[in-house]
């Protein structure tokens, strides 16, 4: 452009273009305001030769909808509308669908009564079980899925349950929390889930307000809100899932016993300032004092979070009806694998050495 302005005066525009090497369509080119292209038509031609407003047309495409068992997308209708007597384009029917949220996902509306979405994305916890988070992972087996169902403490980031079947349903659910949870919370108690079936089922919100335990829904294909347990599955897939090809349903519920062990009690985390979530766990009722408050489990060294004898002195929000038979008893491993197969074996084995008379009491008793 300097070129252009200083032989003003001395040279033909053209040949300053030219020594330029600017196109004369660029240089002429003036943009113009408001949307490209032709305005978007108001009114819909008909076979009878008639016209009517885009209006008529999105009621019709309404009651083309409202029809039992009919989720038409944008295609389907098109043909309908023609059948019906409208002389209409495919993407004209696209536009007002999509104008008036008629398309397939775009209105979501559900039956399941009223939730309560979260309102702050960052969970901060100062007492463990203050907030919980669960989710379903997929778990790959032989070309089939079976579903772990697990539930993580963000004070500790302790996998505090966990359940792995073929499939999980509500009731699976409603064992899980019903063996983990106190019944009644004394203190605020949060658990954070997605929108899955399972957990906006009307028996798992009602068990939940009854036991006085906030039940929270992430948003929308929002995942990240319930970043927690998203990241617990996301290093499961990267540490376990991706380096082993189970051979059955037994083989991947040894491996994910093993796995979560080393996971609470050995693999050191990086939020928790390189400690281990059990060690995080721990510190916290070791140093129970009055002011802090009462919480529905207690620390391994002095009693097991599913055991029946409990301190209720020191910690009376725990019941005592608590299962000593659940496979997902995360304070010691009694599942009688050989931790060998395991690639972090040697930290395993070094850990078991160390904690052998520990581990072998809690085994015998």
């Amino acid at each position: 452009m300097q070129v252009i302005d200083e032989f003003k005066d001395l040279v033909s525009i053209t040949q300053r273009l030219e020594w330029s090497n600017i196109n004369p369509s660029s240089y002429y080119y003036t943009p113009k305001t408001g949307n490209p292209g032709r305005k978007a038509s108001t009114t819909t031609l008909k076979t009878d030769g008639s016209t009517c407003s885009n209006h008529d047309v999105v009621e019709e495409i309404k009651n083309i909808l409202g029809i039992e068992f009919l989720c038409y997308g944008y295609v389907p209708i098109t043909d309908e509308l023609f059948d019906r007597g409208f002389l209409i384009n495919h993407k004209k029917v696209y536009r007002l669908m999509d104008e008036n949220k008629l398309l397939c996902g775009k209105s979501i509306t559900t039956h399941f009564g009223k939730r309560t979405f979260i309102r702050f994305r960052k969970i901060k916890a100062e007492y463990p079980l203050q907030h919980l988070c669960m989710d379903i992972k997929y778990i790959p087996i032989n070309g089939k899925f079976a579903y772990l169902l697990s539930i993580i403490d963000i004070y500790s980031r302790k996998i505090v349950g966990y359940v792995f079947k073929k499939s999980i349903k509500q009731h699976d659910v409603l064992w899980l929390l019903k063996n983990i949870l106190p019944e009644k919370a004394n203190v605020p108690m949060t658990i954070r889930n997605d929108n899955g079936s399972q957990f906006i089922a009307k028996s798992v919100r009602s068990y939940l307000n009854d036991i006085n335990v906030a039940h929270e829904f992430t948003h929308i294909a929002t995942p990240q809100d319930n970043a927690y347990i998203e990241a617990f599955h996301s290093i499961m897939q990267r540490e376990l899932i991706s380096r082993y090809e189970f051979d059955s349903f037994y083989h991947a519920d040894m491996k994910i016993a093993q796995y979560i062990f080393t996971y609470n009690h050995i693999r050191k985390h990086g939020s928790l300032k390189r400690r281990t979530p059990a060690s995080v766990w721990n510190e916290y009722f070791n140093s129970l004092s009055s002011d802090k408050p009462p919480i529905a489990v207690s620390t391994e060294n002095t009693a097991r979070f599913f055991e029946e004898k409990i301190d209720t002195n020191k910690l009376n929000m725990i019941p005592s009806n608590f299962s000593s038979k659940m496979h997902f008893n995360l304070d010691g491993f009694s599942g009688g694998a050989n931790f060998d197969y395991l690639r972090a074996s040697e930290s395993i084995n070094n850990y078991f050495c160390k904690n052998s008379q520990t581990i072998f009491n809690f085994l015998s008793s």
